[in-house]
């Protein structure tokens, strides 16, 4: 496994999270959601890392505020940022591997699965040609699912199917590496 888990307060992933095409305040402190968040970071010896930030508001507290605002009872991929000699779809599968294991993904039910948004148009220069939006996560197994909300942040969503209390999508997907 690559990753090693770390916490919001770790400066490197916030360093990565930077340079993502959603971060709102670059240099701000507070890169990551309110909630409860799994960052996963990996580093190279050559300086290059990795950074993955895993999403769960605390709904279970029933405080207003603390829900989705689509609805949804998932775990979402808030972040994903690869600058590593390592395929995406690979870094997302230990990801997933991990988010299974983690406190928060165990402690109540998330029947809404798994999911990431991605933004058409903001990854547009940074894809190859041909690729959908999404690309890497389609080739780790991930499939398109019809969000119920406004699509102001992303416009392409995906969910992956076969993962516990996900009821989105079809169960066999044969996972591959990009």
């Amino acid at each position: 496994m690559l990753w090693k888990v770390t916490t919001k307060a770790d400066q490197r992933p916030r360093l990565l999270a930077d340079r993502h095409y959603t971060r709102q305040s670059v240099g701000h402190p507070m890169w990551t959601r309110p909630g409860y968040n799994q960052i996963l970071y990996f580093e190279q010896q050559n300086g290059r890392a990795a950074l993955f930030c895993w999403w769960r508001p605390k709904w279970e507290s029933g405080l207003k505020g603390t829900e989705r605002k689509d609805g949804l009872r998932c775990i979402e991929c808030a972040i994903f940022r690869n600058e590593t000699r390592h395929r995406s779809s690979e870094l997302i599968n230990q990801a997933v591997a991990m988010v299974l294991e983690w406190e928060h993904a165990k402690d109540v039910e998330w029947p809404d699965g798994l999911i990431t948004g991605v933004s058409s148009s903001a990854t547009m220069a940074g894809r190859a040609a041909g690729h959908e939006p999404g690309f890497c996560f389609r080739m780790a197994g991930w499939v398109d699912f019809h969000h119920p909300g406004r699509r102001k942040r992303a416009d392409v969503w995906l969910t992956l199917p076969g993962v516990p209390g996900n009821s989105r999508a079809p169960k066999d997907v044969r996972l591959v590496s990009c």
